[in-house]
């Protein structure tokens, strides 16, 4: 069987917007996501058939759409060509390798030996056969290097929306003892699965579907992590609260410039106290703290 590639020319902000766009709007077989680029390319597949006309133009209805929901997508431009069915499974491998994210964590193609370049360097093994995360998108790097910051060892953690996994393997590398991951897509917590399957220090990392703290069923954990847009960090900080223990950190990441101040004011007016606010390009990420009882008295 053949295919048709059709590649989105856009922009870091967009990624997950225009991911969406493709998988849940055009019906895409797969995504791959090339983030080392400017502008970002974002390769869709497709079967070669007559309805592909008609999928390239529901693709560019959705894309001039984003702008209406604040999202700047440009250039917003398409790229279309055939592929085999073998390039299609095998081509994107070629511009993802073993990329140095912080001091201690490397990602690492799982398809690839590692050895690392210094002491307490750890890798991270993932195979991102679909647009769930290669570990080297800012937002990814801010979170990671918030883990860094905050984990001392031993422990407990929830990785709300985990994507790839790559939080979770990067936690157990970092010493977290036990770890709860989640996500509301089906595909994502296969990936994730399938990621900690070439981790063996994550294979005891629980992955289950649940949309944000829907399915949950957890005592208070000492570190909470999200790696999501705005307005679900927004939806997600009210909920939250119970599943902290008093003095554990909340690390979210996914946020734009133009959300960073409404987000700092929704963790200050919950009660949490802003740890960290990093940025980097125009994705920021805030560690918080909850407040143990008598620091809120």
């Amino acid at each position: 069987m053949n295919w048709q590639a059709i590649t989105v020319n856009t922009s870091d902000e967009a990624i997950e917007a225009v991911s969406a766009i493709l998988m849940d709007g055009a019906g895409a077989e797969g995504v791959q996501v090339n983030d080392q680029v400017t502008p970002v390319k974002i390769t869709a597949y497709f079967e070669d058939n007559a309805a592909i006309r008609h999928i390239i133009q529901t693709i560019k209805t959705a894309l001039a759409s984003l702008e209406r929901y604040g999202i700047n997508a440009s250039p917003a431009t398409l790229d279309i060509a055939g592929i085999s069915e073998k390039d299609w499974s095998d081509n994107w491998k070629a511009y993802y390798h073993a990329t140095r994210i912080t001091r201690h964590l490397t990602v690492v193609p799982a398809w690839e030996s590692f050895l690392p370049q210094q002491e307490h360097e750890y890798p991270i093994f993932l195979n991102p056969e679909l647009s769930f995360g290669t570990g080297t998108h800012p937002t990814t790097k801010l979170m990671l290097q918030a883990l860094e910051t905050v984990v001392r060892g031993g422990e407990t953690m929830l990785d709300i929306g985990t994507g790839s996994g790559v939080l979770s393997i990067a936690a157990k590398q970092l010493g977290v003892a036990q770890i709860l991951a989640t996500d509301v897509d089906d595909d994502a917590v296969q990936v994730a699965r399938d990621n900690l399957l070439v981790n063996p220090i994550a294979q005891d990392v629980k992955v289950i579907v649940s949309d944000l703290m829907a399915g949950v069923d957890s005592a208070p954990v000492d570190l909470i992590v999200a790696n999501i847009l705005a307005d679900v960090i927004e939806l997600l900080i009210p909920q939250i609260w119970g599943y902290l223990k008093p003095g554990g950190y909340f690390m979210v990441s996914g946020i734009i410039e133009a959300n960073a101040h409404h987000i700092l004011n929704q963790f200050t007016d919950a009660g949490y106290q802003v740890i960290q606010h990093n940025q980097m390009g125009d994705w920021h990420s805030f560690i918080v703290q909850k407040l143990v009882d008598e620091e809120i008295a």
